[in-house]
């Protein structure tokens, strides 16, 4: 298993404005061992005190009771469904005022008043196994999500928002080792943020000789925000980019262990009166040693105006009421002087993931350096220490730097204290959208107790 599938499994911890995470990361010692075809069932409950901003200038901060029930069903390595949601009761009201708004005067109102919203309950559905069957489908928080190598939509986030709360979808889609379709949706119940991309292997349609496979791709990916959401003021202009690509390889080990490929391809917006085109060209690895994973590219890029690579990135959800700090206008209507910029990933991957008593890492980071003198970064770190009764995980995400710079940053830590008991603390930054498009920037902590019990 790569680090990046890793990142994203630990990253469902990462539900920001929750404080609260999937329960199965720390699982108990008595758990089953799961037959290929056998159904496991697990149900759980947590619970605790949660401080969340009341998201208006200058209001105060507010305090929850916080209760996550979670029921859960998986079936082998190519099934699972994961139900709950956090269902917030408002103890203390700071000014101004907003107890009067919640369901019964005191569930949350911000929490379900969208369509949206209610697709929280769904905190996961997978059906199929990630390259190993013709289609594999998954529906839930989009918390780390790449669409391909990640030009347009980069390592998303659609959780950002404390009050917006939809659940995305991804489909993946292998044709006879010759196509690779994937599609994704970030609101499953409203007009958001699709994207799709094909990907040839020119070598399998061109020629029968295997040592042709898997060494060249051509590519087009294509994304669209709708910008619709049923309240007014989360709705955004709507934007679009398409873009065309391909790699070749250019080392690639026998045991497939190390691989090197040369990567390029240009992109634009496509819904503007003049579209400005970037492109890019740099290198892409992926390796394995057995003890370690490792995976990352290396690019130059040439880009501004209206367009810019990873234009869907992992601070999208706030770049759309404000591209970088709190009062700057939306990337929608953003335009970059023409610049150069570098990009740099790398995704890290140590121990052995299936071992539960060894220390298990993932790590990654990526970062892009505009000439205009801007800097983005997102880093991830998650941790499963030895006996895995233990998780960790971080995230910082940065986007401005330079400029009008904008932190988004979460932390979370578990512990198993008996087979049937957990502990929980959380804690990091809120954003929450104005109507004048501006943004509220809070600060959110929480921590408490859950029990589960699984068959």
């Amino acid at each position: 298993m790569t680090a990046a599938p890793f990142i994203v499994l630990m990253s469902l911890l990462q539900q920001y404005p929750q404080a609260s995470a999937t329960v199965e990361e720390v699982p108990p010692e008595d758990a089953l061992p799961e037959e290929p075809s056998a159904y496991t069932f697990r149900l759980a409950l947590e619970a605790g005190p949660l401080s969340l901003p009341s998201g208006t200038p200058g209001g105060g901060q507010d305090i929850f009771a916080q209760a996550l029930p979670v029921a859960r069903m998986t079936r082998g390595e190519s099934f699972s469904l994961e139900l709950g949601a956090p269902l917030r009761f408002r103890l203390l009201d700071a000014d101004p005022k907003q107890q009067a708004q919640d369901f019964g005067g005191y569930l949350r109102l911000q929490d379900w008043d969208t369509m949206s919203d209610y697709a929280q309950v769904l905190r996961e559905l997978r059906i199929g196994r990630e390259n190993q069957t013709v289609a594999w489908f998954s529906a839930g928080p989009l918390l780390a999500y790449t669409l391909g190598e990640g030009h347009l939509v980069e390592r998303y986030d659609n959780q950002l928002s404390p009050d917006y709360h939809p659940a995305g979808a991804q489909l993946t889609v292998n044709v006879k080792q010759v196509a690779r379709v994937q599609v994704a949706a970030s609101d499953v119940l409203s007009m958001r943020l699709f994207a799709g991309e094909l990907r040839l292997d020119i070598g399998r349609i061109v020629s029968q000789q295997d040592k042709h496979f898997d060494r060249y791709h051509a590519i087009a990916s294509f994304a669209h925000d709708f910008g619709r959401v049923e309240l007014e003021e989360q709705s955004t202009e709507s934007i679009s980019a398409a873009l065309v690509g391909g790699d070749v390889a250019l080392y690639k080990s026998e045991a497939g262990t190390l691989q090197l490929f040369a990567i390029g391809g240009a992109g634009s917006r496509v819904d503007v009166a003049t579209p400005d085109i970037g492109g890019f060209a740099g290198f892409s690895i992926r390796g394995n040693t057995g003890r370690a994973d490792i995976s990352g590219r290396l690019e130059g890029r040439y880009q501004g105006g209206s367009f810019r690579f990873g234009l869907f990135g992992p601070s999208y959800e706030l770049s759309r009421f404000s591209a970088t700090g709190l009062r700057e206008p939306p990337i929608s209507q953003e335009s970059m002087d023409k610049n150069l910029a570098g990009f740099a990933e790398l995704k890290l991957g140590f121990g052995n993931e299936d071992d539960t008593e060894t220390l298990y890492a993932a790590a990654s980071a990526a970062g892009e350096h505009f000439t205009i003198g801007r800097t983005d970064t997102d880093l991830t770190l998650a941790l499963r220490f030895p006996g895995a009764r233990t998780l960790a995980t971080a995230r910082l995400i940065v986007v401005g730097i330079g400029t009008q710079p904008r932190y988004s940053v979460h932390a979370e830590l578990r512990h198993r204290v008996l087979n049937w008991l957990y502990l929980w603390g959380a804690g990091g930054t809120v954003h929450f959208p104005q109507p004048d498009g501006s943004l509220v920037k809070g600060y959110t902590a929480g921590a408490g107790a859950g029990v589960d019990f699984s068959r």
